[in-house]
């Protein structure tokens, strides 16, 4: 096993003990704003970035979210003013916290990529990201790729 994948499990697995925390989201009300935007475009989808965590964060936690914040500033400027693409930091610790780690099958710290289309819901875990923290462009373009995979696959 090479010591980047080494030291990438290692990190894996001691952040998700250490949990995280940050500022508190409301995603009842980004719920309400999407669907709003959907009732005007009937045929558009929603694509939602949520970055989950816990009250309690760590440094790398933060670090994540902070990058994947700037990364979809800076790439996806236009969805995100169209309302096609939505940005949400949410703690699991909130209410709703626990039907959120059912619905997408996580238990802490996680950055999700998903659409919504009619009723159903498919996301994917972007799990690459803790291995790629501090390969700037690396982490830019896992991101980008993999939230270009959703907004393109109308």
């Amino acid at each position: 096993m090479s010591f980047k994948l080494t030291r990438g499990i290692f990190v894996t697995l001691i952040l998700s003990c250490c949990g995280c925390q940050e500022r508190q989201s409301n995603i009842a009300s980004a719920s309400s704003e999407v669907s709003g935007q959907q009732k005007d475009n009937p045929a558009a989808s929603t694509v939602m970035v949520y970055y989950f965590h816990r009250k309690a964060r760590c440094y790398t936690c933060l670090s994540i979210e902070a990058s994947a914040a700037q990364v979809i500033r800076n790439n996806f400027r236009q969805q995100m003013a169209d309302g096609t693409l939505i940005w949400m930091p949410f703690n699991l610790d909130d209410p709703g916290g626990d039907e959120l780690e059912k619905k997408f099958d996580i238990a802490g710290s996680t950055l999700i990529v998903a659409r919504t289309d009619d009723n159903s819901v498919q996301y994917k875990k972007l799990e690459g990201v803790w291995q790629l923290l501090g390969d700037d462009e690396g982490f830019s373009e896992y991101i980008t790729d993999e939230i270009n995979k959703f907004v393109n696959d109308k």
